[in-house]
């Protein structure tokens, strides 16, 4: 039996873990010295008020000891492990889940993925795991078509103050002007696994129109993404649902994202196998 492993940046519900057989390996955040674990979506309370305000702000990847503990458990079990984490542009994580595999000797028995993505795109990706394991594919067969996969796994987000991406060092080349102009909000997107801008809106309208128009027709699955902006997703999930006709999921990212992207995020993710990799 294949069981799947992935980070909290997955950003999933407890529920959804529970149904598709999922082990969360946690991320840790640092506010002004005291360090907190990251939870499933529903346990992380109020962290907003936590970090907004300080520039005392850190996140601490898995460390090799959780992803060995993690597998050696599970392996005693009897079950192989698929692991897919955040993109390895972003994250030490895929480095310390692969490392602790070769260690083990466990090549053959645990696979690691890099998703080359973070939020609800790995959810995306844990889905269509499942979808196989389920259907027969066996660990090796899965994690090769999830690294196939992985492509059609598209964003668009925007915020309106850049300083915690340029803090983080998790953004790519970008003007330093992008994001300081008054009511200028910057269009980012993922790119081979990395972050970087490729537009700008004109206030919110403008953020809203941009946002609704890279979302294509033929997407199978659709999030909106948010923290602090909560009315404005939702206005964003009833148009992307006329414009597409299909459920789109509502979803709160964490706290270690929180602090790399901002309070202010507000994007949308898609699942696209017509798109080009």
């Amino acid at each position: 039996m294949i069981v799947i492993a992935t980070d909290s940046t997955a950003c999933l519900t407890k529920q959804e873990a529970r149904q598709l057989g999922v082990i969360y390996v946690p991320m840790t955040y640092t506010v002004a010295g005291n360090t907190y674990t990251e939870h499933f979506v529903e346990d992380n309370g109020n962290y907003e008020s936590l970090i907004a305000g300080t520039q005392e702000l850190h996140t601490s990847q898995p460390a090799i000891g959780c992803y060995e503990r993690t597998f050696s458990t599970l392996r005693r079990s009897g079950f192989e492990v698929l692991c897919l984490t955040i993109s390895s542009r972003l994250s030490g994580t895929y480095s310390n889940a692969s490392l602790c595999a070769r260690n083990m000797g466990e090549d053959s028995s645990i696979k690691v993925v890099d998703t080359r993505t973070t939020a609800i795109g790995i959810a995306f990706l844990v889905r269509e795991a499942r979808r196989l394991i389920q259907s027969g594919y066996s660990l090796s067969e899965t994690a090769d078509a999830i690294t196939k996969m992985r492509g059609h796994v598209k964003t668009l987000f925007s915020v309106s103050d850049m300083t915690p991406l340029r803090r983080s060092g998790r953004l790519g080349p970008v003007r330093q002007s992008v994001g300081t102009i008054l009511n200028i909000r910057p269009l980012l997107t993922c790119k081979d696994g990395a972050v970087i801008a490729c537009g700008a809106a004109r206030g919110r309208s403008d953020q809203l129109k941009s946002l609704l128009k890279a979302v294509p027709e033929t997407a199978e699955e659709i999030a909106v993404q948010y923290i602090s902006e909560e009315e404005a997703a939702k206005q964003l999930v009833d148009q992307i649902e006329k414009k597409c006709g299909v459920h789109v999921t509502l979803r709160k990212l964490g706290p270690v994202l929180g602090i790399h992207l901002g309070l202010d995020i507000l994007g949308a993710m898609w699942f696209d196998p017509a798109s080009k990799d």
